[in-house]
């Protein structure tokens, strides 16, 4: 056996994968990603979490995406700089354990307009592991969502929107919080409300408040409410990212409770769209990087 690991270590989430070549044998997922923990805890958690595989085993080769590899995370590994070929990226490498080499990923950077991404360039890169001649857009929902214009291995641009973190500060901590005391969605609603603020994006604030005045003088249901504000964070951002998924190639990268609603809204809007799971994608991507990279 080929024995590695795989490390997909992100601000909210640890996951480990033990590896065979390209295939999965074990895998270990904790909710210590980087806004958890302290800088100094990366080694020990990591050991930790691994113990079992490396006392079986004898554990030589890491490879790690995401977070991990920021300004806050273990160890600073500089960004690769776009336009850029993605089978380029920066990596450090250094010893854990008795003779186990870790290698960090890093991210890619643009700056004009200044943006950033740490690991869905390793997603991008799996999804090019099968795909190598794609030319189109990719966009990768999620808390910081990502949309970027691809060249078969070349990023020629990117744009992120902040749509799951604003979705959690609107639902926890703004006048809304009393109107959104659920997590169901009504698929219409949400289809409905994107469709609205795609084009009306000014309206944006107004429909927001307009949640819980119709909770107050109307008393709508906790599901529309919900509902209502996850269309209308979607609308806004493919509104402001029009020129990647209309009547282009898209594919979706994400969960796929998110990825279905990317693809409700704008089914009918792209010439075509593909979905594929974010986990799959960040181990092809990973695999992808030991070969590519000689690792």
């Amino acid at each position: 056996m080929n024995l590695w690991v795989a490390l997909d270590w992100g601000t909210s989430n640890f996951r480990a994968y033990l590896m065979d070549n390209n295939n999965v044998i074990d895998q270990v997922s904790t909710q210590e990603g980087m806004k958890f923990i302290d800088q100094n805890e990366f080694e020990k958690i990591l050991i930790k979490n691994i113990d079992a595989w490396n006392n079986k085993f004898d554990i030589k080769v890491i490879i790690a995406s995401g977070m991990v590899g920021a300004k806050q995370g273990w160890i600073e590994v500089p960004y690769i700089n776009s336009p850029c070929d993605i089978r380029n990226v920066n990596f450090k490498t250094f010893k854990i354990l008795d003779d186990a080499n870790i290698h960090i990923l890093s991210g890619v950077s643009q700056f004009n307009p200044s943006d950033v991404m740490r690991g869905e360039e390793t997603q991008i890169a799996g999804f090019l592991l099968n795909n190598v001649d794609f030319n189109g857009s990719i966009c990768l929902p999620g808390t910081h969502s990502k949309w970027v214009n691809m060249n078969s291995y070349n990023i020629q641009e990117f744009t992120t929107f902040l749509t799951g973190e604003l979705y959690e500060i609107v639902k926890k901590y703004s006048i809304l919080n009393h109107s959104l005391n659920t997590t169901e969605l009504d698929d219409e609603i949400v289809k409905s409300s994107a469709k609205l603020i795609i084009e009306n994006p000014s309206f944006i604030s107004n429909k927001l408040f307009e949640i819980r005045a119709d909770n107050l003088l109307k008393n709508s249901n906790q599901t529309s409410n919900n509902s209502k504000l996850v269309g209308y964070l979607l609308g806004i951002e493919l509104s402001g990212s029009r020129t990647y998924w209309e009547d282009k190639d898209l594919v979706i990268i994400g969960s796929s409770n998110l990825n279905k609603y990317y693809e409700l809204i704008l089914n009918g809007r792209s010439n075509s769209i593909r979905l594929f799971n974010s986990s799959d994608m960040v181990l092809n991507g990973l695999s992808f990087y030991k070969k590519s990279l000689n690792l």
